[in-house]
């Protein structure tokens, strides 16, 4: 199913769907694309806050995208149950990391590539949103208009590659009460 950019996210309450919620006792440290999945490897790390910067251990990410080519899942391309996918739970620190690989855009779409998001801490305010990468020609003045409001759909992310070659991203979250 090809969704247009930011409907993906209305599409999570329909239909069959992933679990949205990391069970307790989650890893802080996950991989989602197995070591022989094809494309360029990336690790994406940061910190789950409060609103007032202070670490929240034990929140709840759940994860997901596309692989290289765009596709969510085969042999239906659907983003409710995606291949590529994890669940985490910060650490004492409010941290979390996972390695995976850089996503591809929808195929014969304009849409940037990006990974899916779904935050949740016990006491604050759910956040949905996606991560897209600054260096992406696809992400236009319109998303980095929408990236600029407080609590977006997007976060716009730089990579950057370490010595061994593997790009690099952080995102850190700030939840709200």
């Amino acid at each position: 199913m090809k969704l247009p950019l930011g409907l993906s996210l209305l599409a999570l309450g329909f239909g069959s769907q992933a679990p949205l919620i990391a069970e307790r006792g989650a890893p802080a440290r996950i991989a989602i694309a197995a070591a022989d999945e094809p494309g360029e490897r990336m690790i994406v790390a940061g910190r789950v806050m409060g609103p007032d910067g202070q670490p929240l251990s034990g929140a709840s990410l759940y994860v997901y995208q596309t692989d290289k080519d765009g596709i969510y899942s085969k042999p239906v391309n659907d983003n409710r149950t995606p291949r590529l996918r994890g669940y985490m739970r910060t650490d004492a620190l409010g941290r979390y990391e996972y390695t995976t690989i850089k996503p591809g855009s929808y195929p014969n779409t304009r849409n940037p590539a990006h990974i899916h998001y779904v935050v949740n801490a016990s006491g604050f305010r759910e956040r949905i949103f996606e991560i897209v990468f600054a260096e992406d020609p696809l992400v236009d003045q319109r998303i980095r208009d929408q990236a600029a409001r407080e609590d977006s759909v997007f976060s716009i992310r730089p990579l950057t590659r370490d010595r061994q070659g593997v790009w690099r991203c952080t995102q850190d979250i700030q939840l709200r009460r």
